[in-house]
């Protein structure tokens, strides 16, 4: 409210971008769970704690922003199967999440602690890439895309 009344407030789709930054951030701090991690490749719980913080800035402004564009955008009689798209695209989100955190994981059970923890962290570090790279290009394609929406705010 406190920008809108400014006339500075961010268009849907650079919230989003917002919400991909500060996702890239939160993997960025999970990797950097490996400089701060003891001689067994244990980490203090508060960085995971600021990592999760970070990612629920970010969630605030995917989750509710999506939300609200899925009804502003959809037709009248639409908007409940894209409610129902916009809740199955999540659903396969959490699958494919489930498989990249498979695959960053250490098949070699025999392992130690420390050898997994720079496995996992160097997963997040591609993810933090990646995400960083999805919030600049929707950064940088809301001009675009806000034409597209026909100034639906």
């Amino acid at each position: 409210m406190w920008l809108s009344k400014r006339k500075f407030e961010p268009n849907t789709v650079v919230k989003f971008g917002l919400g991909f930054l500060f996702l890239a951030i939160a993997f960025y701090v999970f990797y950097a769970t490996r400089f701060f991690a003891n001689a067994q490749g244990m980490t203090s719980l508060e960085v995971f704690t600021i990592a999760y913080l970070i990612i629920t800035f970010g969630e605030l402004c995917l989750s509710p922003i999506g939300l609200s564009i899925m009804t502003k955008l959809s037709p009248i009689k639409l908007q409940g199967v894209m409610m129902g798209m916009w809740f199955l695209a999540s659903a396969y989100g959490q699958y494919a999440a489930g498989l990249l955190g498979a695959g960053m994981s250490s098949p070699d059970e025999k392992a130690s602690v420390l050898t997994k923890l720079h496995g996992f962290t160097d997963g997040y570090y591609l993810l933090s890439i990646y995400a960083l790279i999805a919030g600049i290009v929707l950064i940088a394609i809301s001009p675009l895309v806000r034409k597209l929406m026909h100034e639906v705010k």
